[in-house]
C-alpha cells in the first residue's frame, strides 16, 4: 500500500495524506496533464484529451492488470491497486487509461510501484464499436520506467504516526502495521537489485546506526545504501560500470543536517557586503567604503547579517557616523543576526528616525549618554523602522539563482538538510521554483512563520497547499515568543550596559499575540487538528516557562507526541520546564550562537546566566530528543564550529561559557544527523548510513572522533552526496 493514492466514489481513512487529504499522484513535469484531466471515473475521454488526441504526453502512475482481453496492453492508475495492509481492502486506484507499450513490460514491474508512461495519445471514434469504458482513449506506442518513489520509509512510518498513533516502533505495532513497515523495505530493497552505481570503499565510515558502528565502504544503487561493511562484501556488488572511489583512510559521515538555518536569508545575504573576516571598524569600514564606491549614489549599502560586534577589537557596532565616512552619499544598514542593525545618518533620516523619536514598543533606539543622540544602533522593533525602509527583495528569478547559490554553499560544508524556520508565500514560491527547476541540492523542510491566530490559519493553508517530496517537504509553523539575547524575555532584569540598555527594571520582550495565551494556545491547537509540526523560539526562563505551559494546554485538548512539537534554542529553561517537555514529548534544537553572541550574554545578562545558558548535556541527561545546527547566517552555518562548540563550550571571543554543559564527539555528531532526522520525522530515511536509507553522505578531511576537541572546527567537508548524487567534491 502506498499513501499516494487518491480515492473515487468515497475517501478512504487509511489513504489520506498528513494533512487529512488524499493526495494526487503527481505529473512528471509541471503543467503536464494527469490521469484525471484525460478520463472520466466511466473511463471515457475528457474535452482536455480530446484536445490533445495524437499527442505525445508523459504521465505518471501504477501498472494495474489489464481490465480488457488485451495481452499487449495494460491499465495505467491513478493509485496501486495493492490491498490496503491495514484492512485488506484494494480501493484509491482512481481513473485508468489502456496503455500499449512499444516493448514488453520488465518482469519485475508491479503493481506497487510507480511508473512513467510516454506515448502517444490515441482516441477512437465516436462511433466505434470498441469505444466501451477503457476502450475509447489509450497511449500507443508507449515507452515505461520506473518512477522515483515518492516517499521513502521514513515518510510511510511518520504518515502512520499521525494516523495510528499507538504504538511507536515498528517492534511493538499491529500485525498489519508490521506488516506494511516489511512490505515498505521491500520495496527499498527490491530497487537495491543489480550492480552499485556508486562504491566508496577504504575509510572510515561512521554509520550513525543504533550501535553507531564503524565500516570500510559503502555502495550505492538508485539513490540509496544497499550495501554497508567491509571492502570485500561491499566490493561484491561492483560492475563494469560501477564507480569506486578510494576514500584512502578518509573518514565518512551521515550528510549532514542542521535543524535551525534560515537558508533563505543565506540566500539573500550571497550579495551583501561580508564582515565575517573584519576585526577592527576600521576594516567594516574599509568594506562599506568598497561597496559604496561601485554603487550609485542614494542607492543602499547592505551587509550581511552573518557576523557579529564582538569580533572587532571595539567590540562594539560601529555607529552612524563612522558609517558616514564611509559611505557618505549611501544609505547603510549593517544587521546583526535578526534583531539588531545599525545605520548611518542618511538610512536613519529614511527610516523617519530622529534624535527625538522615542523608544517604539519593544525595542530600543541606541543614544549617546551626553547629548541623546542616536547612534545609528538599533535594536529589536526599533530596527524595523530601517528594514521597511530597506531594498526589497530581488525579483523572483534573482532569489531563485541565490538560494540555489546558497544550497552549493552549504553542501561545501557537507550539509544535505537544513529545517528553514521563516518562510512565507514569497520564499515558498521561490522554493518551489527551484524544486521545479530541479535545482534543490539541500533536503528542505519549510516552516511558516505566524504571531498570532489570523497568520496561523494562513501558515496552515500554505502547508496544506504543499506538495511535499524527499527534497522538499512543507511540515509546520513557527513562532516567536521573545527576542534574541537583547531581547530575550527574563525573569530578572538586564543588566545595565552604558550606551546601549538604560533601563534598570528591563527584562527584554515577551511577544503574545493580541489574545494573550489564550489565542496562542488556540493557534497550537489548531496546528496539532492540521497534523503539522510547531516549532517555538524561546530564549528567556520566563519565555519558556509561557510557551511550554502554552504547549501543556494545547496538550491537554488535542495530544501532538506523535507530531514532533519543538522548543528551539532553549537558552535559559528551568527544571520545570524541561520535566514538562519531557513528559508531554517536546523536543529541543540547540544552536551555537554562543561563539559569536557570548559576548553580549556576558554584558547584558552577567556570567552566571550566560554560562548557564543552552545547556545541552543537562537536556540530554533529562531524556530530551536534542538536535544541532547553526541559526546561520545569524552565526556562520559553518557545521563543524558548531560541534566544536558543543564539546568544548569554547566562544571567538577565546573563553568557554559553562563548560559543564558540554557533550562528546560523538554525541555532537548524533545531534547533526540522526537526532535531527529523528525530530524531522524522517529517521527512516536519513541520518545514518544503512542499507535501504537514502544516499546522503560526506566524505570528511579529518576524523571528528579521533582528532582533540579542539581541532574539531578546522574540518571540512571534501566530498557532499545527496541521494547517491555528488554535489560537492574537492580533494578527494
Amino acid at each position: 500500500m502506498n499513501p499516494d493514492l487518491r480515492s473515487v466514489g468515497g475517501r478512504h481513512a487509511c489513504h489520506r495524506d498528513l494533512h487529512g487529504e488524499a493526495p494526487r499522484v503527481a505529473a512528471p513535469n509541471a503543467g503536464a496533464p494527469t490521469l484525471a484531466d484525460l478520463v472520466t471515473a466511466d473511463g471515457s475521454a475528457t474535452r482536455r484529451a480530446r484536445e490533445l488526441d495524437g499527442e505525445r504526453l508523459e504521465l505518471r502512475g501504477y501498472i494495474a492488470p489489464s481490465l480488457v482481453s488485451n495481452p499487449a496492453a495494460f491499465l495505467l492508475t491513478e493509485g496501486s491497486l495493492a490491498p490496503c495492509m491495514l484492512c485488506g481492502c484494494v480501493h484509491g486506484s482512481g481513473v485508468g487509461l489502456l496503455v500499449a507499450p512499444r516493448l514488453p513490460l520488465d518482469a519485475d514491474l508491479g503493481m506497487t510501484e510507480r511508473v512513467d508512461v510516454v506515448g502517444r495519445l490515441q482516441l477512437a471514434s465516436p462511433h466505434s464499436p470498441h469505444s466501451a469504458a477503457h476502450r475509447d482513449i489509450r497511449l500507443v506506442d508507449a515507452t515505461v520506467r520506473r518512477a522515483p518513489a515518492p516517499m521513502g520509509l521514513g515518510d510511510v512510518r511518520r504518515w502512520l504516526r499521525y494516523h495510528h498513533p499507538s504504538g511507536d516502533g515498528a517492534a511493538e505495532a499491529p500485525p498489519a502495521r508490521r506488516a506494511l513497515l516489511r512490505r515498505s523495505t521491500a520495496a527499498v530493497a527490491k530497487g537495491a537489485a543489480g550492480p552499485a552505481d556508486v562504491i566508496l570503499r577504504g575509510g572510515r565510515v561512521h554509520t550513525v546506526d543504533e550501535a553507531f558502528s564503524t565500516a570500510e565502504a559503502v555502495a550505492v544503487r538508485g539513490g540509496r545504501f544497499v550495501a554497508v561493511g567491509d571492502n570485500d562484501s561491499v566490493l561484491a556488488h561492483a560492475g563494469p560500470d560501477t564507480d569506486i572511489v578510494d576514500l584512502r583512510g578518509k573518514a565518512a559521515v551521515p550528510g549532514l543536517i542542521d535543524s535551525h538555518l534560515h537558508q533563505i536569508y543565506v540566500a539573500l545575504n550571497i550579495r551583501a557586503v561580508d564582515l565575517l573576516d573584519a576585526r577592527s571598524i576600521a576594516d567594516v569600514q574599509g568594506k562599506i567604503a568598497d561597496r559604496a564606491a561601485t554603487t550609485p549614489s542614494g542607492e543602499w549599502v547592505v551587509a550581511s547579517s552573518g557576523w557579529h560586534e564582538s569580533i572587532l577589537a571595539e567590540g562594539r557596532l560601529p555607529t552612524r557616523w563612522e558609517l558616514d565616512e564611509a559611505a557618505p552619499a549611501n544609505p547603510v544598514i549593517i544587521p546583526r543576526g535578526g534583531h539588531v542593525v545599525t545605520v548611518n545618518s542618511l538610512a536613519l533620516e529614511r527610516a523617519g528616525i530622529t534624535d527625538a523619536t522615542p523608544d517604539p514598543t519593544g525595542g530600543v533606539i541606541v543614544r549617546e549618554l551626553e547629548t541623546g543622540a542616536a547612534t545609528g544602533v538599533l535594536l529589536e522593533t526599533a530596527a524595523y523602522f530601517a528594514r521597511r525602509v530597506a531594498p526589497p527583495l530581488p525579483a523572483p528569478e534573482v532569489m531563485v539563482d541565490q538560494l540555489k547559490a546558497a544550497m552549493a554553499e552549504l553542501n561545501r560544508y557537507g550539509i544535505v538538510g537544513v529545517i528553514d524556520p521563516v518562510v512565507d508565500e514569497t520564499s515558498i514560491d521561490v522554493y518551489r521554483r527551484l524544486r521545479d527547476a530541479d535545482g534543490i541540492t539541500v533536503r528542505t523542510d519549510l516552516l511558516y512563520k505566524a504571531t498570532d491566530k489570523a497568520q496561523t490559519d494562513k501558515g496552515i493553508a500554505a502547508m496544506r497547499a504543499g506538495t511535499s517530496d524527499d527534497m522538499l517537504r512543507y511540515v509546520g509553523l513557527k513562532f516567536m515568543l521573545d527576542g534574541g539575547v537583547e531581547g530575550a524575555r527574563l525573569r530578572e532584569p538586564y543588566r545595565i550596559v552604558p550606551g546601549e540598555q538604560p533601563h534598570p527594571d528591563y527584562h527584554g520582550l515577551l511577544m503574545l499575540p493580541p489574545g494573550g495565551e489564550g489565542e496562542f494556545v488556540d493557534a497550537l491547537v489548531a496546528c496539532a487538528e492540521a497534523g503539522l509540526q510547531v516549532q517555538t523560539h524561546g530564549v528567556g526562563d520566563e519565555a519558556i516557562d509561557v510557551i511550554i505551559r502554552a504547549y501543556a494546554r494545547a496538550n491537554d485538548r488535542i495530544a501532538f507526541r506523535d507530531l514532533n512539537w519543538v522548543l528551539m534554542h532553549v537558552f535559559l529553561p528551568s527544571d520545570e520546564a524541561i520535566a514538562t517537555m519531557k513528559d508531554i514529548g517536546v523536543l529541543a534544537t540547540v544552536q551555537d550562537h554562543p561563539v559569536l553572541l557570548g559576548h553580549n550574554k556576558r554584558r547584558w545578562w552577567g556570567d552566571e546566566r550566560a554560562a548557564a545558558a543552552i545547556p545541552i548535556r543537562k537536556l540530554i541527561d533529562a531524556g530530551l530528543l536534542v538536535g544541532g545546527g547553526s541559526d546561520g547566517p545569524i552565526v556562520p552555518v559553518d557545521p563543524f564550529l558548531s560541534m566544536w562548540w558543543m564539546v568544548t563550550r569554547q566562544t571567538l571571543s577565546g573563553y568557554a561559557l559553562g563548560p559543564d554543559q558540554a557533550i562528546s564527539a560523538a554525541e555532537a555528531l548524533q545531534l547533526y544527523t540522526i537526532n535531527n532526522a529523528r525530530i524531522m520525522g524522517v529517521e527512516d530515511d536519513r541520518g545514518s548510513i544503512e542499507p535501504g536509507k537514502l544516499a546522503d553522505l560526506t566524505i570528511l578531511s579529518q576524523d571528528i572522533l579521533e582528532v582533540p576537541p579542539e581541532a574539531i572546527r578546522n574540518t571540512k567537508a571534501l566530498l557532499t552526496m545527496v541521494g547517491g548524487k555528488v554535489v560537492y567534491r574537492d580533494g578527494i
